[in-house]
């Protein structure tokens, strides 16, 4: 095994030869921007108002059968109010009357918000009046704590699940050790000096290089996307600033995941695996093996008795002998526990191709038939497949279905990643390693879709769809009540992946609520673009952050590809330890060396071009990027910009991010519908464009399904603050243009049509054939009166495809219409698109259509969780269509709109007499209405709910 590791080294060594590193040339701002070129208000930011110290209420919440979390209690300070004061931390009479009462988990911003030290960073310029010294100094946490349960006879360990970005651990008086990066957890053993009354302390220190954020303005631009921070990954290097949000000014340091206690005795468990393993093309049954990490910690050999129980599958029991301080790796397959094969399984897959099925496994180790420790993992039964095209060392050029699971021995990689062959512009293949055995690779014929990726799970192509995470919250608020109707509105747009761009979201409840709602994951490590961003400084403490976030998640079955950085490869002497690590510590999943280039498209464009040339131009393969500014409603506007800076265009806009792409976005709206005159105007107009733009974007790649397109990644779905660039919704959670026209080109079974060739389509992404369809089409002029109608018969809709209908022809004269498709399957419509389209691309006529009058009935209403859902019917009862229509559910009272809310239509256009049913899921309120408005029409309460 060693030989074979040097060789290995020594070939990546020689590979190294011929990779050409780019050198960074992003080192961030030196100093800070002059005065001239910050951004300007005519409001000044908010004045935070200082909160009154709450008396400290500690509360150990219990998690597990012998584990509480330290949920409630903490306190924290800047360090030199430490040093200043004197005496020590661990007196019970120590004094933190002049501390705050901290957020854990949060992040030290978290905390001086919450306390009325600074206002909130996420309205109008109010983060120019946080200081940049937050990241530039120490902090304490302090919390007291009683013993919560009798710990005679146990072991006592404390577990910090995440920490920004260096900390120091004491626990009445002593230091138990530090902790270094943000994805490391840090386990101490405290059994020693556990107490009956205890004082836990953590000093927080700030990165290394916190950096200089460039703040955005009209006069400064964008500026540059991070800086020094990045030297320091793992670490949220975006934090220092980017395109797409401002300088935080903590850096998010501080105890922003969970602090634990746990009892165990003498013989532990850590980072079990659970590897499912199909055999594939059959999903009829499953080999499952178990794998986990067991300590001796006593100084005296141990026999136990490790057990687990999968729910609906099997039981086992299996001795296991261990020496003193031993630590082994103990495996479980069917060889040794028949039960473990499994017939018949219940199978995890993406949004759109089938249930999100999950099992429990519970495991636990018995010392004499006392328990010692136990763990509990939720898994999903699937196995991923990746066509992919490589070299093979005699220089043959092949296509193969890598099945990681099956096709990685003894930890080893496959591809040299070092080898990169050009094949068409911008995307370059690997090569298979020396030694490796080709023939045991499943080989597959060269289709449309070679060179680029293609995703497969359970067997079945997965045509990928979804979008970029930069950050889940810039101020790293991550609770599921805070995160989950993101992804429940992911999964409402069709999507099926999200990507953890620079792992910014690496956090258990952002994998958990992937798996939940069918998202594949694309996770990136911490660094950002080659050629730009700086380096990190210290490889070893990343690798140990990689290493730990390897095994703390791979459980999750949303989880498909791991990748080094953002758009590059991995310095020469760490990519060769990535991709040991991912086939060592992992071995079931695709390491991408780049995300972009290696069997992958190239990224963008990222601003706003007209719709035709996605279609073809940008339509190729497999990107990870891609993306258009995404303005809100003025409505979300009104809620993070001062009056004074909401029309014209101010400094607060760009600071909020609007500026790449803003001058052919705006010059868009003027051109296409006419000069905006104020926020609404603008608002209301750019709503059309963000519908557009947004679906031509995924019907592009529909259209050329498995014809060259394998998956397409918006840039970005979700925005980490109030933000007016991209996104598909906003960070309020409601859902503007946007959101709906990703909805309508990500419906499983759609209609479009290509506005570049005229053709018209219907693109399945299920896995079940249609008989018996039927598409209508039909245009209209724009207040509703119809021009041709014409209808085409389907005999069968292929199952993972698009099947072609027939090419429109323009109309004579080419006039201004509104086109609608109609997919009828067995009779009853399963989807609707409408485009309005004009040869000049000249779309003010829209402005001169006369308002509708709207009607609603209430057809269905019912409760459940906290949430109400209601089903309406929704009647254009005037002789002129309703442009535009978004709905809203909005408080009785003040007429604020309630969000979350989850509603199945937004800007569509009524026709004449047309009905239309719309259903809506929102959190209960005492007294709700349901409202429309329009292109053409205002805000219009419809019905009280």
């Amino acid at each position: 095994m060693l030989a074979l590791s040097l060789l290995a080294f020594a070939e990546d060594a020689e590979a190294q030869k011929s990779a050409r590193p780019l050198p960074p040339t992003n080192f961030g701002l030196i100093v800070p921007q002059p005065e001239s070129e910050l951004p300007k208000s005519k409001t000044p930011p908010q004045q935070a108002v200082p909160k009154a110290k709450q008396p400290v209420e500690v509360r150990l919440e219990k998690s597990g059968d012998a584990t509480w979390r330290l949920a409630g209690g903490w306190e924290m300070t800047d360090a030199d109010r430490v040093v200043a004061q004197g005496g020590s931390l661990f007196s019970a009479a120590y004094d933190t009357s002049e501390w705050y009462n901290a957020v854990v988990p949060g992040t030290v911003l978290t905390t001086l918000v919450e306390a009325g030290i600074y206002p909130d960073p996420y309205y109008g310029l109010n983060n120019m009046a946080i200081p940049e010294s937050l990241c530039r100094q120490e902090w304490w946490y302090r919390i007291r704590f009683d013993r919560p349960a009798d710990a005679a006879g146990r072991r006592v360990w404390l577990n910090f699940e995440g920490i920004n970005y260096r900390a120091d651990v004491w626990l009445n008086g002593r230091k138990l050790g530090d902790i270094r990066g943000a994805f490391v957890e840090g386990l101490f053993d405290v059994t020693e000096c556990f107490a009956e009354q205890n004082v836990l302390a953590v000093k927080i220190y700030p990165p290394y290089n916190p950096g200089i954020p460039h703040e955005q303005s009209k006069a400064a631009g964008r500026g540059p996307n991070g800086g020094q921070l990045c030297l320091d990954g793992p670490t949220f290097i975006s934090s220092e600033g980017w395109d797409w949000i401002p300088g935080i000014r903590d850096r998010n340091i501080g105890i922003w995941q969970d602090v634990s206690l746990v009892y165990t005795g003498d013989v532990t468990l850590a980072y079990p695996q659970v590897v499912t393993d199909l055999p594939l093309p059959d999903i009829s049954s499953a080999d499952v093996t178990i794998r986990t990490e067991m300590t001796n910690h006593a100084a005296e050999p141990r026999r136990v008795v490790l057990s687990g129980r999968i729910d609906g599958m099997t039981e086992f029991e299996y001795p296991v002998d261990l020496a003193a301080g031993e630590t082994r790796t103990v495996s479980l397959s069917p060889a040794e526990i028949p039960g473990l094969h499994v017939e018949n399984p219940k199978l995890w897959w993406p949004n759109g191709y089938g249930d999100q099925s999950m099992y429990d496994l519970d495991l636990r180790v018995a010392c004499n038939g006392v328990e010692s420790d136990s763990e509990q993992v939720r898994f999903g039964v699937r196995e991923f497949s990746y066509e992919l095209t490589a070299d093979t060392p005699q220089g043959e050029e092949i296509r193969f279905e890598f099945q990681p699971t099956n096709d990685v021995r003894d930890g080893e990689p496959i591809f040299n990643t070092f080898h990169r062959r050009s094949v068409v512009k911008d995307v370059v293949v690997p090569a298979f390693r020396e030694g490796v055995d080709i023939s045991r690779l499943r080989r597959i014929e060269k289709d449309a879709t070679s060179p680029y990726l293609v995703l497969r799970c359970n067997g079945v192509r997965i045509f990928c769809r979804g979008g970029n995470w930069g950050m889940d919250d810039g101020m790293k608020r991550v609770s599921r009540q805070r995160l989950e109707p993101a992804f429940r509105l992911h999964r409402e747009e069709g999507f099926n992946m999200v990507r953890n761009w620079t792992g910014e979201s690496t956090e258990e409840v952002f994998y958990a609520l992937c798996d939940e709602y069918g998202m594949l994951v694309w996770n990136d490590f911490w660094i950002s673009t080659e050629g730009s961003n700086l380096n990190v400084n210290d490889e070893n403490l990343f690798i140990e952050n990689a290493v730990q976030t390897v095994k703390r998640f791979r459980n999750h079955p949303s989880i498909a590809v791991w990748g080094p950085r953002n758009e590059g490869y991995a310095t020469p002497t760490m990519a060769p330890r990535l991709e040991r690590l991912i086939a060592e510590e992992d071995g079931t999943r695709f390491y991408s060396p780049n995300s972009r280039y290696m069997n992958l498209r190239t990224s963008g464009p990222w601003h706003y071009i007209d719709e035709k040339e996605y279609f073809t131009v940008q339509a190729y393969g497999f990107t990870t990027e891609l993306g258009s500014p995404s303005v809100p409603t003025a409505e979300s506007m009104r809620k993070f910009i001062p009056e004074s800076e909401q029309w014209p265009i101010s400094d607060t806009w760009y600071y909020h991010d609007l500026h790449f792409g803003l001058p052919e976005y705006c010059q868009a709206v003027d051109k296409l519908y006419g000069k905006a005159e104020s926020l609404d105007d603008f608002c209301r107009k750019v709503q059309l464009i963000n519908y557009d733009s947004h679906r031509a974007m995924l019907e592009s790649w529909n259209s050329r399904m498995w014809n060259s397109t394998t998956g397409v990644l918006l840039w970005m779905s979700h925005p980490a603050w109030p933000s007016l660039e991209w996104q598909t919704y906003t960070w309020d959670f409601e859902t503007h243009g946007s959101f709906y026209g990703c909805r309508k080109a990500c419906e499983p079974l759609h209609v479009q049509a290509n506005p570049h060739d005229g053709q018209i389509l219907v693109v399945n992404t299920t896995r079940r054939d249609c008989r018996q369809a039927r598409v209508v089409i039909t245009r209209y002029t724009f207040d509703g009166k119809r021009l041709d109608k014409r209808s085409e018969n389907l005999d069968a809709i292929a199952a993972n495809g698009v099947t072609p209908v027939t090419v429109l022809e323009p109309l004579a004269g080419d006039p201004d219409h509104l086109l609608r498709l109609e997919l009828f399957v067995k009779g009853r419509r399963v989807s609707v698109n409408d485009y309005l389209r004009s040869a000049k691309r000249d779309f003010t006529a829209l402005n001169e259509v006369a308002a509708p009058t709207l009607r609603a009935r209430l057809l269905g209403s019912g409760s459940k969780d906290g949430s109400r859902r209601v089903r309406i019917e929704v009647t254009n009862t005037a002789s002129t269509t309703a442009l535009a229509v978004k709905f809203n559910v909005r408080k009785a009272g003040s007429g604020e709109a309630i969000l979350p809310a989850y509603i199945s239509e937004g800007y569509i256009h009524l026709l004449p007499g047309e009905k239309r049913i719309v259903e809506a899921e929102f959190p209960s309120a005492d007294a709700a209405v349901f409202s429309a408005e329009g292109y053409n029409f205002d805000k219009k309460t419809l019905l009280t709910l």
